[in-house]
């Protein structure tokens, strides 16, 4: 089970413009589809604009990944700022539904006919933007070697690599 990011709003939308609220996230976990659950912190504040809620705040992440070059695990850090704004589906006082220019816009970040606000899929898309696509251990991973799978980190191997002859001139700029 994930982690529950919803906060009823119906009070922050009755009350005028600039009207704050604090929302602070830290849990155990925030899911993806298709990764494994991350930690996540976040000290959001939910401002009322003339037409609904503006989510601003830092948020982190905290994940185990796999290294892209050597396939072992490590602790990862992500962070990223929230800019959202959220459009209610229903007039807070007369509870007729409100429909917007962009309707397609309002779906997306829409708080629900009770006033309920989910953060969840707004973060785990902060999440997904943040995270690196091919995730190193450190800077200087030597990765592991194409021919025996052994980690170049850890030791050499007495594999012989295979030089693709057609880059022979740039490595002699090099040599």
């Amino acid at each position: 089970m994930g982690l529950q990011l919803q906060v009823n709003v119906a009070q922050l939308l009755k009350e005028r413009v600039g009207a704050a609220r604090m929302f602070e996230v830290d849990g155990p976990e925030l899911e993806t589809d298709d990764g494994p659950p991350a930690y996540v912190r976040a000290a959001l504040r939910l401002t009322r604009t003339d037409q609904g809620v503006w989510a601003s705040g830092p948020v982190s992440y905290a994940e185990e990944r796999v290294c892209s070059r050597c396939l072992a695990p490590f602790a990862s850090r992500a962070e990223a700022q929230v800019d959202d704004v959220f459009l209610p589906s229903v007039d807070v006082s007369t509870g007729a539904k409100l429909r917007y220019a962009h309707d397609e816009d309002a779906d997306a970040n829409s708080i629900d006919e009770r006033h309920v606000l989910d953060l969840s899929d707004a973060l785990r898309q902060y999440r997904l933007a943040a995270t690196e696509l091919a995730p190193v251990c450190k800077e200087d991973c030597k990765g592991i070697c194409p021919e025996c799978g052994a980690d170049l980190n850890e030791s050499e191997c007495s594999c012989e690599r295979y030089l693709d002859q057609r880059w022979s001139a740039l490595r002699e700029l090099t040599a």
